[in-house]
């Protein structure tokens, strides 16, 4: 569009804004029940227009960066076209008022005061019901469709249209991305944006190139760590990381946007970026509509309740329990396939049975061949599943070498080696034929094209292998393979064509045959995504990865085990991680079941696992929430959110959060119980309620010194079976009675001996109070006539443990005979009478205990006591008695009040000792301002850093680190940072290079010090730092063509990829730092650096672009 275009069109639009607002102004004062559906529409679209053009004030205002006017901006372009100015111009005209949302109901988030009223946020929509008159309420969709949709496709089209945000969760392959779609043409439509996030860079390439087609190119942009095309389309594309920097940045961008996509939402359930969805979400300005997307879960009302109340907005959450296609489930034992779940649903136990029994009969059959008798077995069914990995070790287990020969399998490394017990059987290992029967079977029952997951980067690969004489391809899809991997390959130069990799790729896919996992190089992986999607690989060995891929179903899904390494150890798969694998089976339109086969090569997994993982619920969303220094420094850097909200906003707090509304309340009304107890009369008020703290504290430590008493051997003699003790709480009132037994930690069998009344209740404490404290305990007087009180007690109705112990029938006691009972109170009365008439009653020695919490306690209650005794005469005053309880009340009532206020404080957050010790430890290394916590200039350069250590590679940065180093050296030792996984190949670095890396090693000491001083889990750089590709960065930055680098090293292809791409996001962030310290040479060694990695295979462009 021309300048002069862009021009007339932004005139067109503001002339009909203006004549919408002069329409919709008539009606102001309607109701929205009597508006006519012509005013309601002009309303509904004035509303959003106006919404739209408002001035956007970045949520959080950030600090200025140090001035560096030497140094080149590479910041993202900013909007200063004629629309833009135009839009300004209107925001002088137009309201300023916030929107409403459909139900008109927003504002009214928060009542009097400034209490938040307790409701409902998520409002559950039953698409079961149909929406017979959808085309009347939507009558002019903004994207049309050539086939009907689904009821919960329709109640999530109309839902955008009236502004609302929505969660539809559905199965894999059900139609989610109509949603994200229509929020697409929905925003084209309004001239607003709309960002799509993923939570990989793949899924984002992927939608880059589904939306483009459906949209056309000039639609739609995307941004990722190496890419940023077309940046100011309506239709941004990006992974959910890059938005959180735009969001912490108050990019421009950011106030044209109506709608954000969170894609997979239920990967929020990630350890290490889960988080990322609840900052982006937490962050996200008030104007912009929320719509997730997720595999179904079991707690989406949950979940979206959470964004309702952070947002302040009301979620829709749309889901579907039924999948298009349905599946059936099978096992393949005995080469032959068992049905074990119909299409029902229903558990097939007979199938099981059946499956048990095949391979009973293989196993004997073979053993007869080999002239060995039948196994003999026992009960019981089969052992567990099988796993991701085990079978032979991966190249390199043995003694560490370099390199590999020329024609050697391609993948290396981490593969899988030992999956432990159990695995290789569950793998079929003893069947060298298994996946030639396997694959035959299914091409007869015109199962293909199928997608075997497999929980091994290695076993995909020997999987693959062993179909060599397996050829699924025809003459003419043979040619259009070969004539889309050689226009994929015009991405390459001549010496990375000829890669081992790529040769095996051409191999295999000419025979219909694929893999795809992490250690496939980009180009690779996107070649046998496309050959999939057009129906050209009838068998692909995926890892879990796949599984989160678009628009890819096949006919069959094929699980090699159904055991996986899940990075700490070996497990079943979860019901939610099988439901997300076998949703890729069945194709809509195309077939009438999905069918998910379960190798159970060797062994049949228990019934109840197989049950739990086929039918079981899925995981629940769980919050990831975790403060990092990044998030503490660009929050402190900003204002409008303190770290104590963020924290507060968290899906994590929940739970407390939603139960805020009921605990103001509760303050409430226990403040207005409060204003009806009378006070103490001013002169004896001070005096009365110092008696009663200390009465207080001198009860409070006696209690603490007994449960410690309890934890101690000698405590516990002392506390045995026939100890006198006296008793204080609603019932007792300084009773003497003997302990009987203990029934737990705190609770105690105790019989006591009480006059008649007391035994039935009369004397108990009125109101729910409890007795006023009172210090020291005096044994009460015993009446003529005592009886026994059998009662359990808890270790706070202890007020004394005596010295006395008698010998008492424990078992007749137990037994509730009446004659062991009384002459039992018959011995306790004698000594209560006797106790009774000290001023104090005595106390049993504990100097036996000498730990320190016991001695630190006696010593607290017998300070209080000594206080007490300056006191003593205002217990002889008139009143005492009514004034004292009365004191009690008021005392009691507000402590409750402030435990209720504690509770909706922040110091009650989960998070906050976590966020005071690395506050702590940013103090003490400059990142902030001791005093006012403002963020100085380490602080500054650290919120730069995204991809590493931020306290770490900060102190380098301002330690002058990189001086010294050339670009070449600088890039390699930042590798250290990036590369995660394991080589078993020995790093040998030039002397430059390893004198470096013991300077970084020395910085990392002093920074791990100050974390373990704040009591901070102390990272072991030593061990997270780690050498294995700084060879190999360095000798690729030195110009080494890949085929000589991968020599260098047993990492799989695919991971050195992945580590040199993120090091160039690395390095970007490192010469981001450099600009705010106004480090030229720094900023112009990082910049030669990323040309010194970008090139070749490694930064081939997506064949999705």
């Amino acid at each position: 569009m021309t300048a002069d275009q862009r021009a007339r069109f932004s005139q067109e639009a503001a002339q009909e804004r203006a004549e919408l607002l002069a329409a919709a102004q008539q009606s102001v004062h309607a109701s929205r029940i009597d508006v006519p559906l012509q005013q309601q529409q002009q309303q509904q679209h004035l509303q959003i227009l106006t919404s739209n053009v408002q001035p956007y004030t970045p949520y959080y205002r950030v600090a200025a960066p140090a001035p560096a006017a030497s140094i080149p901006s590479d910041s993202m372009p900013s909007q200063t076209t004629k629309h833009a100015e135009q839009q300004l111009i209107l925001d002088d005209l137009l309201p300023a008022a916030p929107p409403t949302t459909g139900i008109g109901i927003a504002s009214r988030a928060h009542g009097r005061a400034g209490m938040d009223i307790k409701r409902d946020w998520a409002h559950v929509v039953d698409p079961s019901k149909g929406m017979p008159d959808f085309h009347k309420l939507v009558p002019d969709m903004a994207q049309k469709y050539p086939f009907e949709l689904d009821a919960f496709q329709k109640e999530a089209v109309y839902h955008l249209e009236q502004r609302d945000s929505v969660f539809v969760a559905a199965h894999t392959s059900a139609g989610k991305t109509v949603v994200a779609e229509y929020a697409v043409a929905l925003a084209m439509k309004h001239m607003t944006r709309c960002i799509y996030t993923s939570p990989i860079k793949a899924l984002s390439n992927q939608k880059y190139r589904d939306f483009k087609q459906t949209f056309g190119s000039q639609n739609v942009g995307i941004l990722t760590g190496d890419v940023q095309i077309n940046p100011e389309a309506p239709c941004l594309i990006m992974t959910t990381e890059i938005l959180r920097s735009m969001l912490y940045r108050g990019a421009d961008l950011i106030r044209d946007v109506e709608f954000v996509v969170f894609d997979e939402v239920h990967y929020v359930n990630d350890q290490e970026r889960g988080v990322v969805w609840e900052e982006v979400i937490i962050l996200c300005p008030q104007h912009i509509n929320l719509i997730l997307l997720s595999a179904t879960v079991p707690n989406t009302k949950e979940f979206a309740d959470w964004v309702g109340r952070t947002k302040k907005k009301d979620i829709y959450v749309i889901s579907t329990p039924k999948r298009p296609v349905p599946l059936e489930h099978f096992l393949y034992a005995g080469r032959e396939l068992h049905k074990i779940v119909d299409a029902r649903g229903q558990f097939l136990g007979s199938g099981i049975k059946e499956a048990s029994e095949a391979i009973r009969r293989r196993q004997d059959k073979e053993r007869e061949a080999a002239g060995l008798p039948p196994v003999s077995r026992g009960r019981g069914g089969g052992g567990g599943g099988g796993g991701g990995g085990g079978g032979a070790p991966t190249r390199g287990r043995g003694a560490p070498q370099r390199g590999r020969a020329s024609g050697a399998p391609v993948m290396r490394g981490r593969g899988g080696a030992g999956a432990g017990a159990g695995s290789n059987k569950s793998h079929g290992a003893g069947d060298k034929n298994l996946w030639v029967h396997l694959i035959g079977m299914l091409k007869k029952k015109d199962l293909l094209p199928v997608v075997a997951f497999v929980f091994s980067k290695r076993r995909c690969e020997e999987y693959a292998s062993s179909l060599p004489n397996t050829d699924l391809c025809n003459a003419k899809e043979k040619s259009e393979v070969h004539v889309l991997i050689e226009k994929s390959l015009t991405r390459l130069k001549g010496t990375d064509k000829q890669l081992p990799q790529i040769a095996r790729m051409r191999d295999l896919l000419s025979r219909g045959v694929g893999v795809h996992h992490g250690g496939l190089l980009p180009i690779v992986k996107e070649v046998v995504e496309l050959l999939f999607q057009r129906g050209l690989v009838k068998v692909l060995f995926a890892t879990e990865t796949f599984a989160m891929g678009v628009n890819m179903p096949a006919r069959c899904v094929v699980f090699s085990g159904i055991r996986k390494h899940d990075g700490h150890e070996f497990r079943e798969l979860l019901a939610g991680e099988y439901t997300q694998m076998s949703g890729r089976a069945g194709r809509r339109g195309l077939d009438a079941t999905g069918v998910v086969i379960i190798n159970a090569a060797d062994d049949i997994p228990e019934t109840g696992i197989l049950n739990k993982m086929l039918l079981g619920q899925p995981t629940k969303l769980t919050s990831q929430f975790r403060l990092t220094y990044n998030m503490i420094l660009n929050l402190l850097r900003v204002e409008a959110l303190k770290v104590e909200e963020m924290i507060k906003r968290s899906f994590s707090e929940n739970a407390s959060q939603r139960l805020l509304p009921d605990q103001q309340k509760k303050v409430k009304a226990v403040e207005r119980q409060l204003a009806r107890i009378p006070s103490v009369a001013p002169e004896r008020h001070d005096v009365l309620s110092t008696f009663y703290d200390l009465c207080q504290n001198s009860v409070s430590s006696n209690e603490a010194m007994l449960e410690v008493a309890l934890a101690h051997q000698q405590g516990n003699k002392m506390l045995a079976p026939g100890r006198v003790i006296l008793l204080r709480d609603v019932h007792f009132d300084w009773d003497a009675a003997v302990l009987v037994k203990t029934l737990g930690p705190a609770l105690f069998l105790v019989l006591a001996a009480v006059a008649p009344a007391r035994k039935n209740g009369d004397f108990d404490a009125p109101g729910e109070h409890g007795p006023p404290p009172r210090w020291p305990p005096r044994c009460a007087v015993p009446s003529e006539n005592v009886v026994y009180d059998l009662r359990e007690v808890s270790l706070g109705s202890i007020a004394l443990v005596t010295p006395h112990a008698l010998k008492i029938e424990g078992s007749m006691i137990l037994a509730h005979r009446i004659s062991a009972m009384q002459r039992t109170v018959d011995m306790i009365a004698p000594l209560a009478a006797e106790m009774s008439r000290e001023e104090s009653a005595p106390e049993v020695d504990w100097s036996r205990i000498r730990r320190l919490e016991f001695q630190e306690a006696l010593r607290s209650r017998d300070g209080y006591a000594a206080r007490l005794s300056q006191h003593r005469a205002v217990v002889e005053e008139e009143h005492f008695a009514s004034e004292y309880a009365t004191m009690h009340t008021r005392k009691t009532l507000m402590a409750r009040i402030a435990k209720l206020q504690h509770s909706i404080s922040d110091q009650n957050l989960d998070l906050l000792p976590d966020y005071e010790a690395r506050i702590g430890v940013l103090k003490a290394l400059r990142f902030v301002d001791p005093v006012s916590e403002a963020v100085l200039l380490k602080g500054r350069v650290a919120c730069e850093i995204n991809s590493a250590d931020e306290l770490l590679l900060t102190e380098l940065i301002l330690d002058g680190f990189f001086t010294l180093l050339k670009p070449e050296e600088c890039v390699a030792l930042l590798s250290v940072f990036v590369f995660q996984e394991k080589t078993d190949v020995a790093t040998e670095l030039p002397e430059a290079l390893a004198e470096a890396f013991a300077n970084i090693l020395r910085i990392s000491e002093r920074v791990s010090a100050v974390q373990t001083q704040h009591q901070l889990n102390n990272i072991d750089y030593e061990t997270d730092l780690k050498l294995g590709l700084v060879e190999v960065v360095y000798e690729w930055a030195k110009g080494m063509p890949f085929s000589q680098i991968t020599d260098l090293t047993d990492v799989a292809e695919g991971t050195i990829v992945r580590c040199i791409t993120r090091l160039d996001e690395t390095c970007r962030e490192v010469r981001d730092a450099a600009r705010v310290i106004g480090d030229f040479d720094l900023f112009a060694k990082m910049e030669e650096a990323q040309n010194l990695i970008r090139r070749d295979v490694i930064f081939a462009g997506s064949l999705y672009f």
